[in-house]
């Protein structure tokens, strides 16, 4: 009897044993945790790229030198200015159209002396020199659905009203969505 009183007192003075019940339960945990993990990211990131087509996203940039339009042609590719991401590529802002930009007189408003908004546009348009604003188009690989909107590639959150910087080879722009429809 002392015997056996000493046996298990060994075996509680060496510690907790391992049993193969603990190595179960410990795989059934981490098996679970690796589960959670690809139902939200992996299979969500599967299924948006399984959905991507092409959309034309259109945006403006307000108040640039004229001259800095000679430096986008279409087919430049756009690369958002934080990573390097690619957005997509420039096209022509219309359908008979040989350049990438429209541009328009820049201008500013102002209120007069009555209380009156004034629009006012910066001299000299036609230098190059000259402020103007402009649109053009880009044309991107995405998804869209309810739940997320539009998403660049997949992955990346793109709405109208949005200020995005990006930037070509040549140029670095802050430019606003207008509008995302799918390409044609």
């Amino acid at each position: 009897m002392k015997e056996k009183r000493i046996k298990k007192q060994e075996r509680s003075q060496q510690g907790p044993r391992f049993k193969v019940l603990d190595a179960v339960i410990i795989l059934l945990i981490i098996t679970s945790v690796v589960g959670i993990y690809f139902r939200y990211n992996v299979f969500e990131t599967l299924k948006n790229q399984k959905d991507m087509k092409e959309y034309v996203v259109s945006f403006s940039v307000q108040n640039i030198r004229r001259s800095t339009t000679n430096y986008l042609d279409i087919d430049d590719v756009v690369y958002y200015a934080e990573d390097g991401e690619k957005l997509g590529e420039l096209m022509g802002y219309s359908a008979e159209s040989f350049n990438a930009l429209r541009p328009t007189p820049a201008s500013e408003y102002f209120v007069d002396q009555n209380g009156n908004t004034v629009q006012v546009f910066y001299p000299n348009s036609e230098s190059m020199d000259a402020r103007v604003d402009v649109e053009g188009k880009i044309l991107c690989e995405g998804s869209y659905s309810e739940e997320s909107g539009f998403l660049v590639n997949g992955t990346r959150y793109l709405a109208p009203g949005q200020t995005v910087e990006v930037h070509t080879e040549t140029v670095s722009l802050t430019m606003t969505i207008k509008e995302i429809i799918l390409s044609e």
